[in-house]
């Protein structure tokens, strides 16, 4: 959907956060348009789908005890047609990869967003990492396709240069705004906002708009503060004020097809 439609329609956000980044991952949906939920309780999971455009599980903060609970959750989002947004933060790391093994196993995810590392272990790809930080080097938009011909899904990868893939059309932003990286949870936040922006439908334009979203806005907050405590707010504030006339430009000059 184009951004006047996200805000018309307010796209109901179910976020099952980290307890790292959940601020501003509900201000980044709420300030675009959309109408972020946080939950994590069980008993609450059917009537919250029941009401929500998207579905994004982040594994940051993953508990053993809460993988069937999260395991439920995206089963019921497949149930409904939900959208499912994967986040698998530093899945890279042997014991990281465990519930995101169990997820994919046990249920349909619909788009898979993460860094260039994060995406190379769904690739059978090795790349460097340390952390939650990717620090390897290699061909981004190869690694993109082919984690998404092995796993089904959309591949929204987030970088330096971003890519998105349905393993046939790979498609690249290559507009670098350093200060994104900067600031933990914003990955996280753009994870929901590619819910918010496939809460119609699913797709490689939908999932392709979230992201420069994103590095539009970041690429705006930049021109106007130069640390990572200031440019957190700012980003909200362009998020915000952002025109979806200049929001098509940006797409139409920064987006290329691979």
């Amino acid at each position: 959907m184009k951004l006047s439609e996200l805000r018309q329609q307010t796209p109901l956000v179910f976020n099952y956060a980290n307890y790292v980044t959940p601020q501003l991952v509900a201000n980044v949906v709420n300030v675009i348009g959309g109408s972020p939920i946080m939950a994590r309780e069980i008993e609450e999971f059917k009537d919250l789908v029941s009401l929500s455009d998207a579905v994004v599980v982040n594994t940051g903060t993953w508990q053993r005890e809460e993988l069937p609970a999260a395991i439920k959750l995206m089963q019921l989002a497949n149930q409904t047609e939900t959208v499912v947004v994967l986040d698998p933060v530093a899945v890279a790391i042997p014991s990281r990869s465990v519930p995101v093994k169990s997820l994919i196993s046990e249920s349909q995810v619909n788009i898979i967003r993460g860094n260039a590392a994060e995406i190379a272990w769904f690739a059978d790809v090795d790349f460097a990492s340390h952390g939650i930080d990717a620090t390897g080097d290699g061909d981004v938009a190869y690694i993109a396709k082919l984690a998404a011909q092995k796993t089904g899904a959309i591949i929204a990868l987030s970088g330096k240069k971003d890519v998105i893939s349905d393993g046939e059309s790979t498609i690249s932003i290559a507009t670098d705004v350093p200060l994104l990286a900067t600031n933990v949870g914003t990955g996280d936040a753009l994870s929901a906002l590619i819910g918010a922006f496939n809460g119609d439908s699913i797709s490689l334009d939908n999932t392709v708009r979230a992201m420069a979203t994103m590095k539009l806005a970041g690429l705006k907050a930049t021109k106007k503060v130069a640390t990572p405590g200031y440019f957190s707010n700012q980003l909200l504030d362009e998020l915000y004020l952002l025109p979806e006339e200049e929001l098509e430009d940006f797409i139409k000059q920064e987006v290329t097809h691979d």
